[in-house]
């Protein structure tokens, strides 16, 4: 069973006693994660692989003036946080000074978030193979192949430090991910879903739609690369955002090396470089995807806006830049919304004479950060839009494009909004249509 959160404490404030028993005139910081995960995986329209675990992590950093060093453990006797301080406190006497270390926070004011379900920590793994048999039966209905995942976790995440800084947060996770494909190997569809509430999860709506998403895929005829009007599904979106939120340090572009420097030094804070509707916010505390108020020093995450209708509002300041810049620090964000707009998904189409539908982007990677150019491949389902109708699925491709484009060239966006997973945190975004998106080269991926 995950751990309590009196448990969380009582660890916490062990692991503090053992580093002040290893340096009383030392400062410490001491960090908490642990919890419960479940998952199924299936393959070829059976269950492969089920799993549970059951794990704990506690860091104790240890700093004395500039100097900082830290060491883990997972287990939480008495005998093991002593070790684990001891090799803490071993390492700092041999760490090099580092003039960005600062003194460990005091106490902090967190806002109320709700992220926990219950019905999500309760989940078993008969509940899970039961999910999984629904979605298969339908596929061997369907004449199809399925494959895909299902996990879930109840997590706590805690800090705590010698200046007296407590911050604890709960919550769990529920994803699902099913990729149907076609006897022939033509065609192939892709849904997933994911929350911190069992409501929001449906697995065998997402099977449906996967299914029906590889049927339509089959036999693609061939479209040349090109530059082409794109509607990009939510998950593509999602992928491709990523690359700017992950882009948001405003000491990296202060210093001259983003593609938010401005041009003769600085940072590019309160220029428009968006459409009006662009709006991205960053809020812990948002009901339909909340997050720990706090990052990895315990720094509270206050609400952001980052972009507002089209301008740069806001950078992320660490403690040390921020203090630097004479700015206030904003820590490291959880999760990131980017505000959907007044379509529907029927709309979206309909305003395209010549283009491409892409349900989803896989495999993408740096082509060139400071210009957030990216490249990645088309995967699960592309189809060519003619006169505001799906004319039919073609052919997967390269693209070489960049979350920036996307922006600014987007004139249309939904306006229901999905949950996706982005590489700096939990991102909400709606679908949306943007212009002379550059498909590179045509993949033979399926």
């Amino acid at each position: 069973m995950p751990l309590s959160d009196a448990q969380a404490r009582q660890i916490l404030d062990a692991a503090l006693a053992a580093a002040r028993r290893v340096d009383a005139g030392a400062e410490s910081v001491v960090t908490l994660h642990g919890g419960r995960q479940g998952h199924t995986r299936f393959g070829r329209n059976e269950i492969t692989t089920a799993g549970e675990v059951d794990e704990v992590t506690v860091t104790i950093a240890i700093q004395r003036a500039r100097r900082r060093a830290a060491a883990s453990t997972n287990q939480t006797d008495p005998a093991s946080l002593r070790a684990t301080a001891e090799a803490a406190g071993r390492m700092v006497q041999l760490a090099p000074e580092d003039p960005e270390v600062l003194p460990v926070l005091g106490p902090q004011r967190y806002a109320k978030v709700e992220a926990h379900d219950p019905a999500v920590a309760r989940l078993s793994p008969a509940d899970r193979s039961a999910a999984v048999a629904q979605v298969i039966a339908l596929a061997e209905s369907a004449g199809l192949q399925v494959a895909g995942f299902l996990g879930h976790s109840e997590t706590v995440l805690a800090v705590a430090t010698s200046a007296g800084l407590r911050a604890l947060h709960r919550e769990t996770r529920l994803s699902f991910s099913v990729t149907a494909r076609t006897p022939d190997g033509t065609g192939s569809g892709r849904a997933a879903a994911i929350s911190h509430a069992l409501r929001d999860v449906d697995p065998v709506a997402l099977g449906r739609k996967a299914v029906e998403r590889a049927q339509r895929s089959r036999r693609p005829a061939r479209l040349e690369p090109g530059r082409y009007t794109v509607v990009l599904e939510e998950e593509a979106v999602g992928d491709l955002l990523a690359f700017l939120t992950m882009s948001l340090d405003a000491r990296s572009a202060d210093e001259g090396r983003s593609f938010f420097t401005r041009a003769g030094g600085g940072n590019r804070l309160g220029e428009r470089l968006f459409p009006e509707h662009i709006t991205l916010r960053a809020d812990p505390s948002n009901r339909q995807t909340p997050a720990a108020p706090f990052d990895a020093e315990g720094l509270p995450l206050a609400p952001l806006v980052i972009i507002e209708r089209g301008v740069l509002r806001t950078l992320l300041y660490s403690r040390f830049w921020a203090q630097r810049q004479g700015r206030q620090p904003t820590g490291e964000p959880r999760v990131y919304h980017l505000l959907g707009g007044t379509a529907t998904p029927s709309d979206l189409i309909a305003g395209v004479r010549r283009g491409v539908l892409i349900s989803r982007l896989w495999y993408l990677r740096w082509l060139e950060p400071q210009s957030l150019l990216v490249t990645g491949l088309t995967r699960d389902g592309v189809f060519l839009i003619e006169d505001g109708q799906i004319a039919g699925p073609v052919n997967n491709f390269r693209f070489n494009d960049s979350p920036v484009n996307m922006l600014r060239n987007a004139d249309a966006l939904s306006r229901d909004t999905l949950r996706t997973e982005g590489t700096a945190g939990h991102l909400r975004v709606p679908a949306l249509r943007t212009h002379d998106f550059h498909l590179s080269s045509i993949s033979e991926a399926i």
